[in-house]
């Protein structure tokens, strides 16, 4: 699998990336993709340029916090992620 993306200059000398063009390695990976799997965090641009799985971890307040982990390899069938 192969994740394109582009490096923009935020203000306060942040960089952001936003995702780019994305080559699935398989139907299942493409299904799941921006829901259970995506580039940074969830939204148009991060400061996270990796592929994250997303777990979202309900609060006592009510609202929910978005837990990232990286992946390398893919979940479904194993093939290598590159970014």
């Amino acid at each position: 699998m192969r994740v394109f993306y582009r490096s923009e200059s935020a203000r306060r000398g942040l960089t952001v990336y936003r995702q780019g063009k994305v080559k699935f390695c398989c139907a299942e990976m493409c299904q799941r993709w921006g829901v259970l799997v995506g580039f940074g965090t969830r939204g148009a641009a991060s400061t996270d340029r990796a592929v994250n799985l997303y777990l979202d971890r309900p609060q006592a307040h009510g609202g929910a916090v978005l837990e990232m982990v990286p992946v390398n390899y893919c979940p479904f069938c194993g093939e290598a992620v590159e970014t």
